[in-house]
């Protein structure tokens, strides 16, 4: 049988040619994505990144194409630049728009096309960038979701399923309803159908198909479920998910998915990850770790005071199995507070959106939760069962009664001891110095039961304004974590004046992870992990 979501590494389209068993690995020159925008009153859009490649490649020079198109695909505008500077570069929707000739005081929507051209291998066929959607009142974002094949050997290596894409949120309240995005690839589609299946908290589902009619080349449509479907009734006033069943030609199908809101107006966005419910194959399965490793963990910002709240989800995706959800709870030096076993047992194949709200933990286990923290889960099979090999969730941080909250894509990293060999690690993540209530969180935990490796962590901010750069040391204790909050540190905001910058993290320890985030004053809460 085909292995669909075994494919662990292909579908995030995260590694190098020569770690996948290729014997004829072909370089890759060309590094692309392409996605929805939006520019209405208090909405607009823009594509963030750095010159990476010169940082973390040593590649001198590379030239970006920018290609504005309308929602039948036609091109509006075409724009292109070199990138040769270690630096903090932004695409702006409404620059686009005034190249065209589009008034902005109209409503738009299409997309926006990014291509990276290298005469190096850039290794990775995504470019390591954020589509930012905001406004006044908030800001959101996502690392970038489909792209354009670049030849048919690419493109036949990643159509390997048309699995439904799922593993995101969904609301429909009045004030608040769901989008899913879709960008066509090269190729007219007639009589195009996208099947679309429910979920709520209640474990019932609802099917509904949507017929798109003809998709010309470049089109992009935004689905709209709730205006066909009663979500409301079906949803009872409690959030849910969906399973998304399309076949785009020429385009790789993570899609960029979330919500909308009404008043005030703004958008929450995620990513979708494929459903991995009838897979089967072996890869679709971690090994056993041995005694002394989980089999897999993940640590997450835990944020639960001034009237904020963390959830996780666990949706009904996995491939078959049966594993076990413990909870341990972190302070900043490494400390852990408490710990649960056996929070949540999930059980695949099933129709159940599993939850773990993270401020009913901490009351049942008496953590004061006055300051930050951190919460580390870990995921084991039952007995005689293994572990899938992406423990997909959704990272929820929210206000009470307010907005949105980000539904983060991520997943818990595997058992890895060849990991432990590793010297370094490098990531890197933007600064939204633009933005209101900006914070990046780093931590260092890994999968091991017994985890000692302390962090010796450089810090090296760029911004947009030029090559200069601002450099920083810190520690960061096994299992702890830092927090920056950079429009209250004054040095950052004379560096950055205001504009919009890039975080490179460079660590002696291969377990750092990342996080941004933006709390809007509507109360929406814009994140997601780094790179």
């Amino acid at each position: 049988m085909a292995n669909y979501g075994g494919m662990y590494d292909a579908h995030l389209d995260i590694l190098p040619e020569d770690l996948k068993k290729n014997p004829f690995p072909k370089p890759i020159f060309r590094s692309s994505t392409i996605f929805p925008v939006f520019h209405f009153p208090g909405v607009t859009s823009r594509f963030l990144f750095m010159g990476y490649w010169i940082v973390k490649r040593q590649i001198k020079r590379l030239e970006c194409v920018v290609t504005l198109r309308s929602l039948e695909g036609q091109v509006l505008n075409r724009a292109s630049f070199t990138i040769n500077k270690a630096k903090a570069y932004r695409i702006e929707l409404a620059k686009q728009l005034e190249r065209a000739n589009i008034s902005l005081e109209k409503h738009f929507m299409g997309s926006l096309e990014v291509e990276i051209f290298s005469s190096e291998n850039l290794y990775f066929s995504f470019p390591a960038g954020i589509i930012n959607y905001y406004g006044p009142s908030f800001s959101t974002f996502v690392h970038s979701t489909q792209r354009v094949y670049n030849d048919y050997e690419d493109m036949s290596k990643f159509q390997f399923s048309h699995r439904p894409e799922s593993g995101f949120n969904i609301y429909a309240d009045g004030n608040r309803e769901p989008f899913i995005g879709l960008n066509n690839g090269i190729e007219l589609i007639k009589d195009y159908k996208v099947q679309v299946e429910f979920i709520n908290m209640d474990h019932e589902t609802l099917k509904h198909e949507f017929n798109l009619g003809t998709l010309h080349p470049y089109q992009t449509h935004i689905i709209y479920p709730e205006r066909e479907v009663d979500l409301q009734s079906f949803l009872k006033g409690k959030l849910g998910t969906a399973k998304v069943k399309h076949r785009l030609n020429w385009v790789f199908p993570r899609l960029a998915v979330g919500n909308i809101q009404k008043n005030p107006p703004a958008i929450s966005v995620t990513h979708t990850y494929y459903d991995c419910t009838e897979c089967t194959a072996q890869t679709d399965y971690w090994n056993q770790a041995t005694p002394e490793w989980h089999n897999a963990t993940l640590m997450v910002p835990l944020l639960t005071n001034h009237g904020h709240y963390t959830n996780i989800y666990f949706y009904p995706m996995y491939p078959a199995s049966e594993f076990q959800i413990d909870i341990e709870i972190y302070n900043s030096e490494g400390a852990m507070l408490n710990a649960k076993e056996n929070v949540l047992t999930i059980v695949s194949p099933s129709l159940i959106i599993r939850e773990i709200a993270f401020k009913d933990i901490c009351e049942e286990l008496n953590i004061d939760t006055s300051e930050n923290l951190t919460a580390r889960i870990i995921a084991n099979p039952k007995s005689g069962t293994k572990l899938p090999a992406r423990v997909k969730i959704g990272l929820d941080i929210g206000k009470d009664a307010e907005g949105m909250p980000c539904n983060i894509s991520t997943n818990l990293y595997p058992f890895n001891p060849k990991l432990e060999t590793k010297p370094r690690t490098f990531r890197w993540l933007p600064i939204m110095m633009d933005q209101n209530n900006a914070s990046v969180w780093i931590t260092n935990s890994s999968a091991a039961k017994e985890y000692t490796r302390e962090a010796q962590v450089e810090l090296i901010f760029f911004r947009e304004k030029d090559e200069k750069t601002l450099t920083r040391n810190i520690h960061i204790p096994p299992h702890g974590f830092r927090v920056i909050y950079p429009q209250q540190d004054v040095e950052l905001e004379e560096f950055f004046e205001h504009g919009v910058g890039w975080l490179v993290v460079k660590s002696s320890s291969p377990h750092t992870n990342t996080y941004y985030f933006v709390e809007g004053s509507s109360g929406v809460v814009g994140g997601d992990h780094g790179f």
